[in-house]
């Protein structure tokens, strides 16, 4: 009896599937891996660009600017820790300064006081205060000539960040 080999077998044999398989398990891991990864760091960059700390030094340094830039180079109050500009309520129809912005840092907050100056020039009670920055660490004031610096340190524990900010004074 003579024996036919037979060649055109068709299928799958155990070890080719199991090596396909295996060779798929590592793709997806490895594309599982590489998404999670994108994902955090996604996450982390969004958190550091929208962060409190981030958003507190933006809005504090955006408005200390707004304020000392309509502010008069005629006057202002520096003490320690402390910065009061002057300003005209409305620069078009105002003869003398009439009101006040105060920049201050209190229980680990940046606050600004804003009020009405009397007849005299003398900054009347504050009419409101605005936070600025939640958990500054520290806050200096500079004056030198029109221009007012803020140095501003904020650390919420994760996050630390320093504002500098030198705007020019520009009305009489």
């Amino acid at each position: 009896m003579r024996w036919q080999t037979v060649t055109n077998k068709q299928g799958f044999t155990l070890i080719g599937l199991t090596v396909s398989i295996l060779m798929a398990t590592i793709v997806m891991l490895t594309m599982g891996a590489v998404l999670v990864d994108g994902q955090r760091g996604w996450n982390l960059m969004y958190n550091r660009v929208y962060g409190g700390v981030v958003t507190d030094g933006y809005v504090a340094r955006k408005t200390f600017d707004a304020v000392v830039r309509k502010s008069s180079i005629k006057r202002e109050l520096l003490s320690d820790g402390m910065v009061e500009v002057y300003y005209y309520n409305d620069p078009e129809t105002s003869t003398k300064l009439d009101r006040y912005a105060r920049f201050y840092a209190a229980d680990e907050k940046l606050l600004v006081d804003y009020g009405v100056l009397d007849a005299g020039g003398n900054p009347q009670e504050a009419t409101s205060t605005v936070t600025l920055a939640h958990n500054v660490e520290a806050a200096s004031f500079v004056v030198s000539g029109a221009c007012v610096q803020m140095t501003l340190s904020l650390d919420n524990g994760s996050e630390s960040l320093t504002v500098m900010s030198s705007p020019v004074r520009h009305n009489e």
